[in-house]
């Protein structure tokens, strides 16, 4: 169907498209593409200054080594909200 348009009575012709037929329901398998073997875990840490506080907790995020630390980490690090190094102990993630 033409559409006429008012810059110097240009005449373009629109064509429809056919609409998409849906694709037959099914289930899909989601996989991991490369998963890492090894005994480097991910930790949360937590400060512990500003949890007794009750105020907003500074949390980092690092990796251990189970086989190195088998014990619970705890770093100083810089926490944005007191403003100081403070205390961060490793917390169940």
């Amino acid at each position: 169907m033409p559409l006429r348009s008012s810059f110097l009575g240009a005449q373009r012709f629109v064509q429809s498209t056919p609409a998409m037929q849906p694709q037959s329901v099914g289930t899909r398998s989601v996989t991991c593409m490369a998963k890492k073997k090894g005994i480097r875990l991910i930790v949360t840490i937590e400060c512990t200054e500003a949890r007794q506080e009750g105020s907003t907790p500074s949390r980092y995020t690092t990796q251990k080594s189970k086989k190195n630390t088998p014990a619970r980490l705890e770093l100083m690090k810089y926490n944005k909200h007191l403003r100081k190094m403070t205390l961060h102990r490793e917390i169940k993630s």
